[in-house]
């Protein structure tokens, strides 16, 4: 069961930074129905290969019925990013240096005010509102899709998209104590201010 729970969160980060290096060659985050059209449309440009808009929202996140990817999918995305197939780019994502700098905007809890709201995103499709409470504690207002629950609070100094979040003293609901949790674990949080 580990070894399954290990080669599954490899093929998340994989399908993550995929979906990332697809969005920056389209030049934009996929966030609209409008998005996805237009990925369509330049992946057929580019490859000569179709795929559906649907199939795309599916993968993102965007439309429900996401679990898993057919290969011929994972290969036109690949191919799109510039590799031949989906197992090239997983051979040279495995060759990438584990650490980075980046240079990304942070979000610092101090420069919020009370009930500011936050909408954080992470794969596949996990949406959630916060609103500050000063004092760098958060509640959650909304959830989808996510393990956070409204309700749940916990505190945190700042926000770093592009980023895993990891929250240490997550007040959850039905659990009598303090956990740690962490979100976009694969691919990063993207942050709605």
């Amino acid at each position: 069961m580990v070894k399954e729970t290990i080669i599954v969160a490899e093929v998340e980060e994989a399908l993550n930074a995929l979906e990332k290096q697809v969005e920056e060659k389209a030049g934009r985050a996929m966030r609209l129905p409008s998005d996805f059209v237009l990925l369509a449309q330049a992946i057929a440009n580019a490859n000569g290969e179709n795929i559906s808009t649907n199939t795309l929202k599916r993968l993102w996140g965007y439309s429900d019925g996401y679990n898993t990817s057919r290969r011929f999918t994972l290969n036109v995305l690949a191919r799109y990013v510039g590799y031949r197939d989906w197992d090239d780019f997983c051979r040279n994502l495995s060759n990438t240096a584990a650490s980075q700098i980046f240079d990304s905007h942070y979000i610092d809890s101090d420069t919020l005010r009370h009930g500011a709201r936050l909408t954080l995103r992470w794969h596949p499709g996990r949406v959630v509102t916060l609103e500050y409470r000063g004092d760098n504690e958060y509640v959650v207002v909304a959830s989808l899709r996510a393990k956070l629950a409204v309700g749940d609070t916990f505190k945190c100094q700042g926000f770093i998209p592009g980023q895993p979040l990891v929250i240490n003293g997550l007040i959850h609901q039905g659990i009598d104590h303090p956990i740690n949790y962490i979100c976009g674990k694969q691919g990063g949080i993207k942050i709605d201010a």
